[in-house]
């Protein structure tokens, strides 16, 4: 009985693992990095643009009016849940791994 917990508790893991997997190769594959660096790259030459329109205007110069400032902050509940959740997963698989290969190791010493 408790082979076919442990074989359902792996199957668990190995889906949830493939399904995140599913996940970043579709974002990968449908762009979004990409589009991401076109947007930067994109915000980059309107600055650009503005910068040198206000020089051929005549226009007092602040380079800090055209430098890109994200103080984004990510710290929020849901990061902190998702940092310990990939925390526990990293342990858990560790765990899993050092696991597998103990039993391997006995495998081959018997042998």
């Amino acid at each position: 009985m408790k082979k076919n917990k442990k074989n359902k508790f792996l199957k668990f893991i190995f889906t949830v693992l493939f399904l995140c997997f599913m996940v970043i190769y579709c974002s990968e594959l449908a762009g979004y990095y990409e589009y991401k660096n076109y947007q930067k790259k994109e915000l980059t030459n309107e600055q650009i643009k503005q910068f040198e329109e206000d020089i051929a205007n005549g226009k007092e110069i602040d380079l800090n009016k055209y430098l890109i400032v994200e103080n984004k902050t990510y710290n929020n509940k849901l990061s902190r849940l998702t940092s310990k959740l990939s925390n526990f997963i990293s342990e858990s698989v560790e765990g899993g791994v050092k696991y597998i290969f103990k039993i391997l190791s006995n495998i081959v010493d018997e042998d």
